[in-house]
């Protein structure tokens, strides 16, 4: 005579249910995860019904539930991934585990902005953030940004969908004020790193002032026809034409290569000595000074308080 346990029927629908339920999802391409969220109580209704059943069917005057208690540990194994699918979507954590499941890595192009210098525009304020960057001079009005950055895309949504996304941008009196700003980043278990390389085309005859925040830059001012100066980077790589008309000096640089024959260097300072040198990871070390003239040395460019500078001479 056979025994009927309780929880083998409920086992063997919620099987075939759960089995349904996944194949047509590969048909109409439905979202699984939500199907294990939303399935669930199913299980309940399910088992709740057999018990019913089995108390109605049962001939014994005070009928006692036999339980299959493998078929209930399966189903309450079930019940609790429903629930805990049901918990990550409730807390938004299943959307985020969804984008990261669909992140992909790429390298695009960051939005370009222009902006056109007028006469009124004397000087430009530039602070680089974080960011590697090239700086080059030119001869037209027109100052213009463009590059390359690398970071997630989810479904296709760029992380960087205007200029604004990258770059704050002020006109205050007869100075234009730009700064870029933090690739927007959101966290992921990946820990990747959104990186932005980025070249800033100025007008030559425009006062140039750079706040480098110890970040990488790489100068090419050609013609040079106003004073530039940059602060505060950890590495400049600063490209000299045959044309160029510049008094180049250097403020307490850590190290110093390239075209350095023609240096008029002065007395090194310690880095300690030097109040307006913020930076303290250089205390003690000397600090080198000098001054290169290039052409008639018509315009300057003055590099201060940086860890490395390279002077390089191209055709």
């Amino acid at each position: 005579m056979r025994v009927w346990r309780v929880g083998s029927i409920s086992m063997g629908a919620a099987l075939v249910f759960l089995g349904a339920f996944l194949l047509l999802s590969r048909f109409f391409n439905w979202d699984a995860a939500f199907i294990m969220a939303g399935w669930w109580p199913l299980l309940l209704i399910i088992l709740g019904g057999e018990i019913l059943v089995y108390l109605f069917l049962s001939k014994q005057e005070k009928p006692t539930v036999k339980y299959d208690l493998l078929s209930i540990f399966f189903v309450g194994l079930i019940g609790t991934v429903g629930i805990g699918f049901t918990i990550f979507q409730a807390t938004g954590l299943m959307d985020k585990v969804n984008r990261w499941v669909d992140m992909e890595e790429q390298t695009l192009d960051i939005p370009s902005y222009e902006y056109d210098v007028k006469k009124e525009i004397k000087r430009v304020v530039l602070d680089t953030g974080s960011h590697p960057l090239t700086i080059e001079g030119t001869s037209t009005s027109k100052l213009s940004i463009f590059g390359t950055y690398h970071a997630p895309v989810v479904n296709g949504e760029k992380v960087l969908q205007s200029p604004e996304d990258y770059l704050f941008s002020e006109v205050k009196g007869d100075t234009l004020y730009l700064t870029l700003k933090r690739v927007p980043h959101a966290p992921n278990p990946l820990n990747t790193t959104n990186e932005m390389n980025a070249t800033v085309v100025v007008p030559s005859d425009v006062q140039l002032e750079v706040s480098g925040n110890y970040s990488l830059i790489t100068m090419k001012p050609r013609q040079l026809m106003n004073n530039w100066t940059v602060s505060n980077s950890s590495e400049m790589n600063l490209q000299l034409s045959k044309e160029s008309d510049i008094l180049l000096s250097a403020e307490n640089v850590n190290r110093l290569e390239g075209e350095t024959k023609d240096w008029n260097m002065v007395e090194e300072v310690s880095g300690t000595e030097n109040e307006e040198y913020v930076d303290h990871k250089y205390e003690g070390r000397p600090m080198k000074s000098g001054t290169l003239k290039v052409g008639e040395g018509s315009s300057q460019l003055t590099i201060s308080n940086a860890e490395f500078l390279k002077v390089t001479k191209v055709n």
